[in-house]
């Protein structure tokens, strides 16, 4: 079995090659499942290093020792920080820290929208505009565009491509927008909210040792850009004594519709199943009193 999905990974990497400059349907193929140490990186200048520690309170996200991730660039801008995949050319997270001033002021989407390849990655490491194009899929802000309304340069920023990774119009415009929103009422009426969203690549047999074969099938467009089979989002935020409170939520990347209304609660994970099927620590520096309530326990907090 293990051998024939091999072939098919080799049969969709030639397809690629002799499809050239056209824009080729999504293809699929197969990856390992998931079932380095990451802190300071060399060259960070001081405002970058306070960049860090404002959207990534608790540490960046670390790699589990054992996975090869492939080559890997830590992106920091004020508004978001992320660790970009040249193998996925997608994120493998990005941290945002939101505020409710932030989430409170005037800016609006801007028209039109400047989505623009990632000037901080070189060519072939990362996406470009024509891959997503005639794709079937959405250019999928991670650090979303709403969560910058008051300076339109951070704004502009959440426009890289660094940032997005392809979603199905099914789930962004949807039900992944609505609950982009309920995190921002969250950041307005509790205080600063610390989220870390990414990409997964899941398969439920994996969970079951009879079906799972070690392998995973997605999707890739245009030139090697990844399809996700899921996307996660991690939300912690401090409550009125101080404590940290923390939930993840995990959705789909399917062409099908989400049952309406929205029940937020069906998709709430534990933030610890979000890391073992990713392969991540997403809060390194959580204080170890806080991991057990924090971040074994699946906290349905939407309603």
């Amino acid at each position: 079995m293990k051998s024939i999905r091999l072939a098919a990974v080799a049969f969709a990497v030639s397809f690629l090659l002799v499809a050239g400059c056209a824009a080729p349907k999504p293809q699929t193929v197969y990856r390992k499942a998931i079932h380095t140490e990451y802190g300071k990186q060399a060259g960070l200048s001081p405002v970058e290093e306070g960049w860090v520690a404002t959207n990534c309170p608790l540490g960046t996200p670390k790699k589990q020792a054992g996975i090869d991730f492939g080559p890997t660039k830590l992106i920091v801008r004020e508004g978001y920080v992320l660790e970009h995949s040249a193998t996925d050319k997608i994120p493998l997270w990005v941290c945002e820290a939101v505020t409710p001033a932030q989430v409170s002021g005037s800016l609006t989407r801007p028209k039109p929208e400047p989505f623009a390849p990632e000037p901080k990655l070189d060519k072939g490491r990362r996406a470009e505009l024509s891959d997503y194009r005639k794709s079937g899929y959405d250019r999928g802000h991670q650090a979303p565009s709403a969560d910058q309304t008051v300076e339109r340069k951070l704004q502009a920023e959440t426009y890289f491509l660094s940032n997005m990774a392809p979603q199905s119009g099914e789930l962004n415009q949807t039900i992944w927008k609505a609950f982009e929103e309920r995190v921002r009422e969250l950041a307005r009426t509790n205080g600063p909210a610390y989220i870390i969203t990414g990409p997964m690549f899941f398969d439920e047999a994996e969970d079951d040792p009879q079906a799972a074969d070690g392998y995973v099938e997605h999707q890739v467009i245009g030139k090697g850009v990844a399809v996700p089979t899921h996307f996660f989002k991690v939300v912690l935020w401090r409550n009125e004594g101080g404590k940290w409170q923390g939930t993840a939520l995990v959705m789909k990347n399917q062409k099908n519709a989400f049952s309406q209304p929205y029940k937020f609660n069906d998709y709430v994970r534990s933030i610890e199943w979000v890391e073992q099927r990713t392969g991540l620590n997403f809060n390194p520096e959580l204080p170890g009193q806080d991991v057990g309530r924090v971040e074994r326990i699946a906290n349905p907090v939407w309603n």
